[in-house]
């Protein structure tokens, strides 16, 4: 008889586990549908989201918060937040799509003196949330919302005799197409053997935090700015 009930309740428990993941599966995609539907509805492109998470949020926050990207280019993820009443609070596209370009331009101008590097930029005190225009260009994002300036993390592949002069000219080509806006940048150096795995990973982030880089070997760190002053380096240790 004992034995008969454990069974019975381990059935229980299985199938109430197995409606439990089938439900929140549900869930899952029809706010994933929402999600493109509202993103679809404010840039006219179509998106798919990857992720979702947070779901309502706090106490104080009745939010839902997914990961998306266009379904044209699977690189530029970036975060949404919509209520349970399916509005759409904020999203990033906007500033990830600037950040992007930032990081064509830097790829671009590191590859001429030997460097593979990719780089997430985030864009301080610019509202840019009310923005449509998903082909606005960086001097109409510069003109329109006057971002005090622009906080970047690069990863770059760990290369014989490097030094922060290899970065100079780079840095200098991104501050004239930001129309001369402060541009800091947290260089990381990946280790050779580690850096492609590095990298795939980091083009598919929306933030990234110094904690993400204990996973892979940091060979080296340089702090950058290009500035009315020109071109300087920091100390590693101190903050911004």
């Amino acid at each position: 008889m004992k034995r008969k009930i454990i069974k019975k309740v381990g059935i229980f428990i299985m199938l109430m586990s197995i409606f439990n993941l089938l439900g929140c599966s549900y869930v899952d995609k029809q706010q994933a549908a929402k999600f493109e539907s509202l993103l679809e509805e404010k840039y006219n492109k179509e998106f798919t989201v990857t992720h979702i998470g947070g779901r309502y949020g706090t106490a104080n926050n009745d939010t839902v918060t997914s990961y998306v990207h266009p379904i044209d280019n699977e690189d530029l993820v970036f975060m949404a937040q919509m209520t349970k009443e399916g509005e759409l609070v904020s999203d990033s596209y906007i500033p990830m799509s600037i950040s992007k370009k930032i990081n064509r331009i830097l790829k671009e101008e590191l590859k001429k003196v030997g460097l593979e590097s990719e780089t997430l930029t985030l864009i301080v005190n610019a509202d840019s949330s009310l923005e449509t225009n998903a082909e606005i260009t960086l001097e109409e994002y510069i003109t329109t919302y006057s971002p005090k300036h622009f906080s970047a993390t690069m990863i770059v592949k760990e290369t014989p005799n490097l030094s922060e002069g290899h970065f100079e000219e780079a840095l200098f080509k991104v501050y004239e197409e930001l129309l001369n806006t402060h541009f800091q940048v947290h260089v990381h150096v990946i280790s050779e053997e580690e850096f492609e795995e590095c990298q795939e990973k980091f083009k598919g982030l929306p933030r990234v935090a110094n904690a993400w880089f204990t996973d892979y070997t940091v060979k080296d760190e340089m702090k950058l700015l290009v500035d009315f002053e020109g071109f300087q380096v920091f100390d590693t240790k101190k903050k911004w």
